[in-house]
């Protein structure tokens, strides 16, 4: 068995406090790639089996919701490619927040297949929410 290891204490007995964050730290919490081409910006970040996120904030148009960055909430319509975790994570807390900014509901097309299971996942996290609604 090696040494034991002690946690550091200050002088008052108590554990040393967590670095604060910033709070713009705190809402730039994703990370976004940036591209520009002919007058159009895409931005956004793909990690295969992560999260996936894009927009083109000129358009107000989004791609997949694996991440849900603040600097999206004005993305009011998304297309999700596939329902995939990494693509479809993020749409309770995305829809959610719209809600909470008393934001338009978005739009988001979805795999016709998969429209009536996200609506049940957003259903149940309508009730986890404690009601409020998505």
């Amino acid at each position: 068995m090696g040494p034991r290891h002690e946690p550091t204490i200050n002088e008052n007995n108590h554990p040393p406090a967590p670095p604060r964050e910033s709070t713009s730290s705190m809402l730039n919490n994703l990370p976004l790639k940036t591209l520009e081409f002919k007058g159009l910006t895409v931005e956004g970040y793909s990690r295969a089996a992560v999260q996936s996120y894009w927009r083109i904030p000129e358009l107000k148009l989004g791609f997949d919701l694996g991440g849900s960055p603040w600097e999206f909430m004005g993305t009011s319509t998304f297309f999700v490619s596939h329902c995939h975790l990494d693509h479809l994570a993020a749409i309770p807390v995305y829809v959610a927040r719209r809600r909470m900014m008393k934001m338009d509901p978005p739009t988001i097309y979805l795999p016709a297949d998969m429209v009536d299971q996200v609506r049940r996942m957003l259903r149940a996290w309508h009730r986890l929410d404690r009601g409020r609604k998505l």
